[in-house]
């Protein structure tokens, strides 16, 4: 496997995988999903990519096809982890971890100082993943966006 910043050569494969990831997901309302996949569509990926210095998306490749995906922005330093998402037949294999542990020694050259995201709470992997790579819980957030419940989250990057 291998990480990489994404491309604007993998736009279409890349948003894609995202329709597939979130529509695909028992986390997220049927609306909360139409919405994040609008969110993340072929035309927002090209702003993204076109702005750098605030996003960073990075892909996972398994064999020249993206199975992965890491989606973000910095803002003033913190950056905010939009989406990580693994293409269903590659779920469980470190793909997750490794696109974090990729975006965090990037985030630490570009001297950002803080990551902050969120994890619906009845979403028990994301939860073990983020609190296994130190990340601190910060609270509850009761009928949030979409009108669910998430946690949200922070791990100091200025930490080792």
């Amino acid at each position: 496997m291998k990480i990489r910043y994404a491309k604007f050569s993998d736009i279409t494969e890349l948003s894609e995988l995202i329709k597939s990831v979130v529509s695909n997901t028992s986390y997220y309302t049927p609306n909360a999903q139409k919405e994040e996949i609008r969110k993340h569509n072929s035309e927002a990926l090209k702003q993204y990519l076109k702005e750098s210095k605030y996003y960073l998306c990075l892909v996972a490749l398994e064999t020249q096809n993206i199975v992965g995906f890491a989606i973000g922005r910095n803002e003033a330093g913190v950056f905010w982890a939009d989406w990580i998402g693994v293409h269903k037949d590659f779920r469980r294999k470190g793909i997750a971890q490794s696109l974090m542990e990729d975006w965090e020694k990037k985030l630490r050259q570009k001297r950002v100082h803080k990551i902050w995201c969120d994890t619906r709470t009845s979403n028990k992997q994301s939860i073990s993943l983020l609190s296994k790579l130190g990340y601190r819980k910060l609270g509850i957030f009761k009928n949030g966006w979409y009108k669910q419940d998430f946690i949200l989250w922070e791990k100091d990057l200025a930490r080792r």
